[in-house]
C-alpha cells in the first residue's frame, strides 16, 4: 500500500468530508506531479473497503493498465472497481454494476458529450473529478458538474517542500510569431497555421538549445504534429544525438521498446505529440522542450511540468522555443482556481535574460544590490516588453555588462517619452522636463521655470509643500526656489492678462 504525505491524506480527508455534507460532485485540484494517482488509489481503496462500487473513468486506453496497476499496489478491491475508457462506459451503461462512486481522471475533459452521458445516466451516483487546471480553454468552469472544490498544495509549495523539483524556464527566441496563428473552432490553434508559421524558419535552433542548455540529459520534446516530430527526432539524430518519435498510431509493441529504451538511457530525445502529456508513465527526465505553441493552459501546464518530478539535487529545465509561458506563465505562477472559471486578472510580468533566455518574475540582486538574472547572474536582464522596444529602434540598455548608469539611462528615456502637461504634480513635471533636456529628445530651457508655468496652467496658485518638494528635488534652497516662484507668478499672471489689455 503507498504511504500518503500529508497534504495527500488532507485532500483525501476533505474530499470525503464534502461527499458527506451531500455533494453530489466534487473537483479536486492537485497540480501535476503532486501524486494525483496515488491519492485516486488511496480513495479508491477507502470505498472498495466498504464494500462501494467504483467507476475509474479515464479518456485514453493507454492509461487503464497504469490506473489498473495503481489500484492493485494500493490494495483496491479489483473485484468492486472498474477502471475503463469513456467511450466503452458508454456503450456498456446497461450491462456494468451501478456505481457508488464516479471517478474522473483529467475531468477538465468531462463536459464532452461522452462524459454528460455517464453522468446523466447515474444522475444520482456522487462523483470525484481531479485536474490540475478547472478551466475551460474558455475561460469557463464547471459549475455545470461540480457543486464544490477541493484544492491542494501550490506549486511554489510543493517545491519548497520537495515534493517537486525546482526549475529553470528557459525561452529562446521563438521560433513562430504568435500573433500570426488561426484558432480553431475548439479553441487551440490550427495545424496548419502552425505549419504555416514554422515553414517560415528552419525549426530554430533546437539542437543548439539543447546542446546549450541542458547537453546529454534526458529530454522529452513535444511537437505539434507527428511529421514535425519525426523531423525534430531526425534533426538530433543527425547531430549525433540518439532521439525517437512515439505518437498515438504508434504501435504498442513499438511504443513499449522506445521506452524501455529511454528508460535504459539508450535515447536522449523522445519526441512526441500530445502521448505522453495527461497520466502517461514515462520515466523520471529533467529536461522538456516545448515545441508546440497551444491556447490551452491544462497542454501547457501538463507539458511543461512533466521534467518536474522531485528528485534529490534535481533541477529540471523547460526549454520553451513557441513563448507559451508568454500567454500561461510559469509552472509557480499564482492562480486563483474557481469553478466558476479563469478570472481576469493579469499575470505578472515576465522577465527574459538577453543572456541565457532565462524566463523569470522576480530579478536576483547581487552584493551591489545590482539586478542580475537568477539563472546565469549577469545583469541587466531584459524582459519583453524591452527587447520589443529594442526591435522598434527605441534605445535602451545596449552594453552586454551594462552597469547601473544604463538602467538609469533606460529610465530616463522613458520618461522622457511623457507628456509634462497631462500631471498635477509639480515635481514630476519638473522630472519629465529634465529627462527631456538631458536626453535631448526636446529642446527645453530652464525646467524650473517651465514646471512651474505648466502647473500655473492647472492652477492658480501653487502650494508651499510643492515648492519645498520642487526645491529638494531640484537641489535648490527653499528660498531660491520661493523666489523663482514669485517671478514666474508675476510673469505669468502678466501674460494671462495681455488678452484683456488689448481687447477695446
Amino acid at each position: 500500500m503507498y504511504q500518503l504525505r500529508s497534504y495527500q491524506t488532507s485532500l483525501v480527508k476533505r474530499a470525503r468530508e464534502e461527499l458527506s455534507k451531500g455533494n453530489k460532485g466534487v473537483l479536486l485540484v492537485a497540480p501535476p506531479g503532486s501524486g494525483k494517482s496515488v491519492i485516486i488509489a488511496e480513495i479508491a481503496r477507502l470505498a472498495t473497503e466498504k464494500q462501494g462500487q467504483v467507476l475509474f473513468l479515464v479518456h485514453r486506453k493507454e492509461l487503464v493498465e497504469q490506473i489498473t496497476q495503481s489500484f492493485k499496489n494500493n490494495a483496491v478491491d479489483m473485484s468492486r472497481a472498474i477502471v475503463m475508457t469513456v467511450g466503452k462506459v458508454v456503450r456498456r451503461l446497461a450491462r456494468l454494476p451501478v456505481p457508488t462512486v464516479i471517478i474522473t481522471d483529467e475531468t477538465h475533459h468531462a463536459l464532452a458529450k461522452t462524459y454528460r452521458k455517464i453522468y446523466d445516466y447515474y444522475a444520482d451516483v456522487p462523483r470525484l473529478g481531479f485536474t490540475a487546471t478547472p478551466w475551460r480553454m474558455s475561460g469557463q468552469g464547471f459549475t455545470d458538474i461540480y457543486s464544490t472544490m477541493v484544492e491542494g498544495p501550490t506549486v511554489d509549495w510543493l517545491i519548497k517542500n520537495q515534493s517537486l523539483a525546482p526549475y529553470k524556464y528557459f525561452m529562446p527566441q521563438s521560433i513562430v510569431a504568435r500573433d500570426e496563428l488561426k484558432r480553431s473552432s475548439q479553441g487551440d490553434f490550427t495545424k496548419q497555421s502552425i505549419d504555416e508559421a514554422l515553414e517560415k524558419t528552419i525549426f530554430g535552433d533546437v539542437v543548439d538549445n539543447y546542446r546549450k542548455l541542458a547537453n546529454g540529459k534526458q529530454a522529452i520534446l513535444y511537437a505539434h504534429s507527428v511529421e514535425y516530430s519525426q523531423m525534430f527526432a531526425q534533426q538530433f539524430v543527425n547531430a549525433g544525438i540518439t532521439a525517437k518519435h512515439i505518437d498515438a498510431t504508434s504501435p504498442s509493441h513499438e511504443r513499449a521498446q522506445i521506452i524501455k529504451a529511454f528508460r535504459n538511457h539508450e535515447i536522449k530525445v523522445l519526441c512526441n505529440v500530445d502521448l505522453i502529456s495527461e497520466g502517461f508513465d514515462v520515466p523520471d527526465v529533467s529536461v522538456i522542450m516545448l515545441l508546440r505553441p497551444t491556447k490551452s493552459l491544462v497542454l501547457h501546464i501538463q507539458q511543461a511540468m512533466r521534467g518536474m518530478r522531485y528528485q534529490p539535487n534535481k533541477t529540471a529545465i523547460i526549454i520553451d522555443q513557441v513563448a507559451n509561458a508568454l500567454e500561461h506563465g510559469l509552472p509557480d505562477t499564482p492562480r486563483s482556481w474557481s469553478l466558476e472559471g479563469k478570472p481576469k486578472d493579469a499575470a505578472p510580468r515576465l522577465i527574459t535574460c538577453d543572456f541565457c533566455q532565462g524566463a523569470f518574475y522576480k530579478w536576483a540582486h547581487d552584493e551591489n544590490k545590482r539586478r542580475i538574472c537568477p539563472y546565469c547572474s549577469k545583469a541587466p536582464a531584459i524582459d519583453e516588453d524591452d527587447k520589443k522596444e529594442r526591435d522598434n529602434g527605441k534605445e535602451i540598455i545596449q552594453d552586454d555588462m551594462a552597469e547601473i548608469t544604463d538602467i538609469k539611462r533606460f529610465n530616463q528615456l522613458m520618461l522622457a517619452k511623457k507628456n509634462p502637461t497631462r500631471s498635477r504634480n509639480l515635481s514630476k513635471i519638473y522630472d519629465i522636463l529634465v529627462a527631456q533636456q538631458e536626453t535631448e529628445t526636446r529642446q527645453v530651457k530652464w525646467p524650473v521655470y517651465r514646471a512651474m508655468h505648466l502647473r500655473l496652467n492647472q492652477v492658480k496658485e501653487i502650494q508651499p509643500e510643492e515648492l519645498a518638494e520642487l526645491a529638494a528635488r531640484a537641489g535648490n534652497s527653499l528660498n531660491k526656489i520661493t523666489a523663482t516662484y514669485e517671478r514666474v507668478k508675476d510673469k505669468h499672471e502678466a501674460e494671462a492678462a495681455l488678452p484683456t489689455l488689448f481687447n477695446f
